[in-house]
């Protein structure tokens, strides 16, 4: 729980409101779909006990009714129990009271068959062993196989040790293995015990009915049946023996499975719903099971339907919330951003969209205090450097130009007269040089000024240094006569010799190209084949160049912080203050082939 807090304490407020969101439709979205779903499950489970209900007392009916039919048809069976009475006593009956007895029963059997188009076999066993049979379809039965049958056997052992309860008996659903004719049909028999007038036991009815019989239902009983799985089983409570079971009726499986296999265990009422009746005898059990697995696939279905609406509502509450986050935090996080860049020095506004809300009143409010800081700087900085521009200009109009350059030259006749020529070289070219920077105003400077400026300053160098500088430029005759700032290009390539030179006699060779990028652009790559900076200090320059001019550098911070970086520093700053952001001084590389650097200007 702790680490949970953490996370939301320390969390951003994007994810904080994403999952303020989702809690807050997501729970009780969650907390319905259960009810819900537990509801329907429910609500399935008693709708299926109903119908599982429905299904065992309408079996039971059926039950109750098929023992009341077959007890009306056996009783016309009674009509001649003198006859049958006479029948039984016979121990040895003549050929001819055997053939008149035969044809007496037939005639009883038949027209107790002709009472139900159900009947196909019916028999009678006499009390002396006689046995009688009428067929329907011309089936003979082979009476000692019948007497091997074990539910005869037991129908029988129950008659002589009085244990049999009711006058009309059914027995389990057992094979026709005592027809003449072999095959694997399953029969139900109902039996009942003939008494004559004097109530003493005559003989044995015995009925073959289809088990299929024993419970008739119509279609729609049989196709709800089969939609929610509903198993029907009678049986009888002494033994479970199993007189009708709906899984043979449709299929699923055979009698074969039914009477050969063990008795079944009880079912699971964890896996499933089981609902048990009595028929109005108490001898036979009606059972209804309902598998849980197929309720709950059902449910299932319900708890997909859910998962799918649970799902999409989640798409567009994440959706929703996306957008809602957006909007709201999209001002908020620029204004963290901007207030980020403010401790570098850089005053932005927000362009954000003006809203009538909260966060609308707090970006207005910023934007103002922007505006007052930047007036507040501009105006302290400005005023600086008009401040230094006005000691320069100061500084050239006490300088007589025409006394200078008669001084230098007077100075530089003395060297030659005294046989010094390389010191009148240099005082040669020092006077070109303040010759360029005194003598010409600043509007008439041009590329071509720049570029002989940087030459005389080399030629300095070169005399000062015995000529380990190499300088050559590059630029189109039309471009050579493009107005520009005075004094842009000496300092970078003084930044190169100070820091670029290897020693050792080895050559610095310094490299200007002047190209037209557009049509009122110009840009100037200067190169050398120097030592180049170190990381560290190439990462620092940078960071100082990109944001010169930008509020982030102010005029005392132009003084020389051991970096050596002066020069380009205040040609960054002049370039900026004089044409805006999109020129710019800006080294490209810097590394053990040379420093290459690029400086864009107006034409």
């Amino acid at each position: 729980m702790g680490k949970i807090m953490d996370f939301l304490k320390n969390a951003k407020l994007r994810d904080k409101m994403l999952l303020s969101y989702l809690a807050a439709c997501l729970i009780p979205l969650l907390i319905t779909t259960v009810f819900i779903f537990r509801f329907s499950v429910k609500n399935m489970e008693e709708e299926s006990m109903e119908l599982a209900h429905l299904y065992s007392s309408q079996i039971v009916t059926n039950i109750d009714r098929f023992m009341d039919e077959y007890g009306r048809i056996t009783k016309a069976f009674l009509v001649d129990n003198d006859m049958l009475a006479d029948i039984s006593r016979m121990e040895a009956p003549s050929i001819y009271e055997e053939v008149e007895n035969r044809l007496q029963v037939r005639r009883l059997l038949m027209r107790v068959s002709l009472m139900s188009p159900d009947v196909e076999n019916i028999m009678f066993l006499a009390g002396n062993g006689s046995f009688y049979q009428y067929n329907s379809k011309g089936e003979l039965v082979n009476q000692r196989r019948l007497q091997e049958e074990a539910w005869l056997q037991e129908l029988t052992q129950a008659q002589k040790q009085g244990r049999a309860k009711s006058v009309l008996m059914v027995t389990p659903a057992h094979f026709k293995n005592y027809y003449e004719t072999e095959h694997e049909d399953i029969a139900v028999t109902v039996g009942r015990r003939i008494f004559d007038h004097t109530s003493r036991e005559v003989g044995l009815l015995l009925i073959d009915v289809n088990p299929e019989k024993l419970v008739e239902m119509n279609e729609t009983f049989q196709i709800t049946r089969n939609n929610y799985h509903i198993r029907i089983r009678a049986a009888r409570k002494s033994d479970g023996a199993v007189l009708y079971d709906s899984d043979v009726i449709s299929g699923y499986r055979s009698w074969q499975e039914v009477i050969r296999e063990p008795e079944e265990a009880a079912p699971d009422e964890k896996e499933y719903l089981v609902l048990r009746e009595s028929t109005q005898s108490g001898e036979i059990m009606v059972e209804a099971v309902i598998p849980r697995a197929h309720l709950m696939a059902k449910a299932s279905r319900v708890t997909m339907v859910s998962l799918i609406a649970i799902g999409i509502s989640v798409w567009m509450i994440i959706g929703l919330s996306v957008v809602l986050s957006r909007t709201i935090l999209r001002p908020i996080t620029e204004l963290q951003r901007k207030i980020e860049r403010m401790g570098d020095g850089e005053y932005a506004r927000v362009e954000a969209e003006v809203t009538s809300d909260e966060i609308g009143t707090l970006i207005q409010h910023y934007n103002h205090m922007v505006e007052k800081i930047q007036t507040l700087i501009n105006d302290v900085y400005v005023a600086e450097i008009r401040q230094k521009d006005a000691k320069i200009m100061a500084l050239r109009t006490q300088i007589n130009p025409h006394m200078l350059y008669n001084t230098l030259e007077s100075i530089r006749m003395k060297a030659l007269v005294k046989g010094d020529a390389e010191a009148a070289e240099m005082i040669k070219i020092l006077a070109k040089m303040f010759r360029a920077s005194l003598g010409k105003d600043d509007s008439k400077n041009t590329v071509r000024t720049e570029l002989e400026y940087v030459e005389n300053y080399v030629k300095l160098q070169n005399v000062r240094f015995q000529g380990i500088f190499e300088y050559t430029y590059e630029a189109e005759e039309a471009l050579l006569d493009v107005p520009v700032m005075p004094l842009v290009f000496q300092p970078i390539v003084e930044n190169c010799i100070e820091h670029g030179y290897r020693g050792h006699h080895e050559k610095l060779k310094i490299r200007l190209k002047v190209t037209k990028l557009k049509e009122d652009t110009i840009s100037v790559i200067f190169k050398d084949n120097g030592k180049g900076m170190p990381e560290d200090r190439l990462k620092t320059l940078r960071g100082q160049l990109e944001f010169s001019g930008s509020n982030k550098m102010r005029v005392s911070e132009t003084a020389d912080d051991g970096s050596g970086s002066i020069g380009l520093k205040n040609i960054a700053e002049r370039i900026y203050l004089r044409f805006g952001k999109e020129y710019f001084v800006k080294i490209l590389e810097s590394g053990d082939e040379g420093t290459v650097i690029e400086m864009r200007l107006p034409m």
